[in-house]
């Protein structure tokens, strides 16, 4: 194992050995007033401090228990000047009871005027603001974590970070935190109570760290391992929070129920029902890391609406999960790298909406997810209700995999059942996952392969195999990436996302993104290309997308400023309507596009978003005009106003589409917010608003109300369909 000596020059001129990979803990000891402590291995260590009882979470960090831990500072740069003495002092503390544990975060600052704090909302924008960043790797394996960020005004935002990578945000854990400006600064108090989090009871030591973003300088400082090549929600890089001890999780047993109440109505055909539901999830912690879930007449009433999209293409739009029930714990279901929106072998869409959207009622759902020892383990089988001509029918996927080397695992996914079909289908796979942080001085590198097989019933003739291999160099400064893969003209995956069969398609990515020291009005600029080139099992080409950033500039205002050229190609060998009445003929097209795009500083009260493209289009021409504005003027409201208008000019037509949307969220609190989407787009020519009143009245414990209707554009405005819905739902821990 390759360690790195490295020197911290702060006040007290403690050396400290960073680890580039991943060292099994061994002694050392917390040293009262002599800075931060050190491993035999060179990683931070921080004691936390057992008292009778914890802190009131309040911002107000004048709690005497406060008094009995130790400063666990300093923290410093790791962006922009990397390893460099931070410009503002941080302290924290970390205290715990028999239910929590407590972080008390001191955020100095010699301008507190100008510290920014406009976000209240839970899992909001934070990284517009000034935060702080903790991480807890409660298993001590370097390679997961629970994330943790807080803004000056308490807002929330949680997820789950498996192997190194960046959190999955979706996760919603049951925790509180305050945060308030003062005259020296702001204040961060942060509770997450045990029966939160899994971790072993007999364990002394968890992976920790912490990290403050002062945004007006756009610097980030770091406790552990403070180079600008690692992000701070790697564990890899972690250092060890100790002296926990007599820690417990109760029973482990969550029951969630909830109660619901709808009204709907419908212009055509005409329809109106009212209606009361009731139904929840029971959650039991088997192991330490390993939970299983019931859910009966499961229900996403409180979901957010989808963002509206035009098509271009003659291939399926990706619209993305946002199902909380699917969402958590998302991680363990990644397989052989495949993170794209072109292929993904299981896509949880799949269960609970039909191809078109639809709703389709889960009657009930089991799901286990989580780790015992090194292997990962997720399972999901739901037994939907019927809808259009089919009956009731079941979903089920299954994934496992092993951690093996440090960063790295193999394993195995299966499916069974098709939603939208009465064909049985089936579908298995392997893959193989290779992550390192010590490659050509502590670079990471990646290499990911898989192979999926799939069985359709009364599919006859042709193969029904998917397979690809890729590695990727994703760091910061220098970053590179190769993919394959081969998808056969009979491979399907019914509870997958494959929007097209029987290709070859290869992928790659160069870039070059430095941070210059000598140009004070520059943060960091650079170039990149990328390129996805995709042919069919003959070879013959079919689509081609060269997309080349020849430079952006992200100045030191934190404004960003890019310029993007395309080359494009199409080979469709059949006819294909792209929009009402116009038909792009068979045949082979090239076209090519330049764009300028512009993003101001997201700190800013106002921030404007906007970009043109303008450029060739199959035989004719095309110009996207596309703008968003963004009004922060204080904490307690947030509007956004985008629109999208796209002018084809083609032989055989031509025609505009138009994209609009409202967004007014107004902030009461961190734990009740109101937000509103408001969308038209000109394909549909329909208004859509989904208006949802969130309100968590006590840590676990919801209510919603939320309201959809969309209405007709043409001519007078009226009501197509409404549906309005309250739920409570509440968890009692156990």
């Amino acid at each position: 194992m390759l360690l790195t000596g490295h020197r911290l020059r702060g006040a007290r001129g403690v050396t400290v050995l960073l680890v580039a990979g991943i060292l099994c803990p061994s002694g050392g000891a917390f040293r009262a007033g002599e800075g931060p402590a050190l491993r035999e291995d060179g990683r931070r260590i921080v004691k936390a401090i057992r008292v009778a009882e914890g802190p009131v979470v309040d911002g107000n960090l004048t709690d005497e228990v406060w008094e009995l831990a130790e400063d666990g500072g300093p923290l410093r740069q790791s962006r922009p000047r990397e390893d460099a003495e931070a410009t503002e002092r941080t302290a924290f503390r970390i205290v715990y009871d028999d239910d929590a544990i407590y972080f008390g975060v001191w955020c100095y600052d010699s301008e507190p005027d100008k510290i920014i704090a406009r976000e209240m909302a839970r899992d909001g924008n934070l990284l517009a603001d000034d935060t702080i960043h903790i991480i807890l790797d409660t298993y001590l394996d370097r390679r997961n974590a629970y994330s943790f960020r807080v803004n000056p005004n308490g807002a929330r935002r949680d997820g789950i970070v498996t192997n190194n990578t960046p959190p999955n945000d979706n996760w919603d854990g049951i925790w509180t935190a305050a945060g308030r400006i003062t005259r020296e600064g702001w204040e961060a108090e942060v509770a997450v109570p045990f029966k939160t989090l899994s971790f072993r009871p007999s364990s002394e030591r968890w992976g920790f760290n912490l990290s403050r973003l002062i945004k007006r300088r756009e610097e980030n400082d770091r406790w552990s391992v403070p180079l600008g090549r690692y992000q701070d929600h790697e564990p890899a890089i972690a250092g060890e929070m100790e002296g926990l001890e007599g820690l417990t999780q109760g029973l482990g047993l969550d029951a969630i129920p909830y109660a619901l109440g709808k009204h709907r109505w419908r212009r055509e055909p005409r329809d109106e029902d009212v209606e009361a539901e009731i139904g929840g999830d029971l959650r039991f912690r088997i192991a330490p890391n390993l939970r299983a879930s019931l859910s009966y007449n499961t229900d996403f009433a409180e979901t957010e609406a989808d963002v509206r999209q035009i098509n271009f293409t003659r291939f399926s739009l990706f619209f993305p999960e946002k199902r909380a029930f699917f969402l958590e714990d998302a991680g363990i279901f990644e397989f052989g790298g495949l993170r794209e929106t072109e292929f993904l072998p299981f896509f949880s869409r799949r269960i609970g909406l039909s191809r078109d959207g639809e709703v389709v009622p889960i009657l009930g759902a089991a799901k286990l997810t989580g780790r015992a020892g090194p292997y990962n383990v997720g399972v999901v089988d739901a037994y939907l209700d019927g809808h259009d001509e089919f009956g009731e029918r079941n979903a089920f996927v299954a994934r496992a995999s092993r951690n093996i080397f440090d960063q790295s695992s193999v394993g195995a996914i299966a499916t069974a059942g098709d939603p939208d079909s009465d064909a049985r289908n089936y579908m298995g796979g392997l893959d193989f996952n290779y992550r390192t942080t010590e490659l050509l001085e502590e670079s990471a590198f990646e290499w990911n392969s898989f192979g999926l097989a799939s069985h359709t019933e009364g599919l006859r003739g042709g193969r029904n195999l998917a397979f690809g291999t890729g590695a990727a160099f994703p760091n910061d400064v220098y970053r590179a990436e190769a993919r394959f893969y081969q998808i056969e003209e009979n491979f399907d995956a019914a509870l997958g996302f494959v929007p097209r069969t029987g290709v070859r398609t290869y992928k790659g990515l160069i870039g070059y993104t430095p941070w210059p020291k000598s140009i004070d009005w520059i943060r960091q600029c650079g170039f990149l290309h990328k390129t996805t080139y995709t042919t069919d099992l003959s070879n013959a080409v079919e689509t081609v997308d060269h997309g080349l950033m020849p430079f952006f500039v992200f100045f030191k205002s934190n404004d960003l400023l890019h310029v993007n050229v395309n080359w494009e190609f199409d080979h469709p060998e059949e006819d294909f309507e792209i929009h009402e009445g116009v038909v792009i003929p068979e045949g082979r097209y090239w076209w090519e596009t330049y764009a300028l795009g512009w993003q101001t500083a997201s700190q800013r009260p106002v921030m404007l978003n906007g970009s043109v493209r303008i450029g060739e289009f199959y035989t004719g021409r095309r110009r996207v005009y596309s703008a968003d504005v963004i009004l922060k003027p204080f904490k307690y409201a947030f509007l956004s106003l985008g629109y999208d208008l796209n002018q084809v000019r083609l032989p055989q037509g031509d025609f505009d589409t138009r994209l609009a949307r409202a967004r007014l969220q107004i902030n009461v609190s961190p734990d009740l917010i109101w937000y509103n989407l408001v969308q038209y787009d000109s394909v549909s020519d329909t208004v859509g608003l989904n208006s949802r009143l969130a309100w968590e009245f006590r840590p676990g414990a919801h209510a919603y109300l939320v309201l959809n209707q969309n209405f007709e554009s043409r001519g007078e405005v009226s009501i197509l369909e409404s549906a309005l819905a309250l739920k409570l739902d509440f968890t009692f821990r156990f």
